[in-house]
């Protein structure tokens, strides 16, 4: 059982790709629109989505750069990976859910890029869906595991960033700028996110291969329970 958490309204495709991965890999979906209770289905998993960017108070920061937030999703996100960490459950966090899983563990976000980092890059759906830049995999990871070291294409386009790591986690990739563009957790189940966007790019051998990892990490840690 794979739980995923994605935005309330309008991501609908990115949510039925999310799904249809998940049992592709071997997986059962469950989308979790509540949080954590005695009735709620006991995941296996756990797969934070994008969206909108999280509250500086969650990192006890000022406001540095006026956005759109939603307040009960990161309530939600921050019970359920309070579940998945108590209970050793793998962690997959996508863009947005790279860097709650960063603050979660400890870590804070960048508010801004810098403007010449960002300035080329599109705006609107077409460019946002064709648009591709270089990560640098790290060796000795998790990541690397799955793609190999070295370059990787992805569609990574986002406007905040982790600035410190979490403790207990390392960088797994980093962007051309050096910023961190994918972190994992050092020890234990498996936690990583990523800042792009997999799931959006299951055209691709290696991506689905990401996911089916993962759900495999998540089967074993269901039979160790048993």
């Amino acid at each position: 059982m794979i739980g995923y958490i994605g935005a309330p309204d309008g991501d609908r495709l990115v949510g039925a790709l999310t799904s249809l991965i998940i049992r592709l890999s071997g997986g059962k979906p469950a989308r979790l629109r509540r949080p954590p209770d005695d009735n709620s289905p006991r995941i296996d998993g756990l797969i934070l989505l994008g969206g909108l960017d999280i509250h500086p108070s969650r990192y006890n920061a000022e406001m540095e750069v006026e956005s759109r937030f939603d307040l009960q999703r990161d309530e939600l996100e921050l019970a359920w990976l309070a579940v998945a960490f108590a209970r050793s459950v793998p962690v997959m966090g996508i863009c947005r859910g790279l860097q709650m899983l960063n603050v979660k563990a400890g870590g804070d976000l960048h508010q801004r890029l810098d403007p010449e980092i960002t300035r080329n890059w599109p705006s609107g759906p077409i460019g946002y869906a064709l648009f591709r830049k270089p990560v640098d995999i790290l060796p000795d990871t998790f990541l690397a595991s799955v793609f190999g070291p070295g370059a990787l294409r992805v569609n990574s386009l986002h406007r905040r960033a982790v600035r410190n790591i979490a403790p207990g986690f390392t960088a797994a990739a980093c962007g051309e700028d050096g910023g961190v563009q994918a972190i994992e957790a050092q020890e234990g189940s498996l936690r990583f996110g990523v800042q792009f966007h997999p799931e959006l790019l299951l055209h691709r051998a290696d991506m689905r291969r990401l996911f089916r990892r993962f759900v495999q990490a998540c089967r074993t840690r269901m039979q160790a329970d048993n």
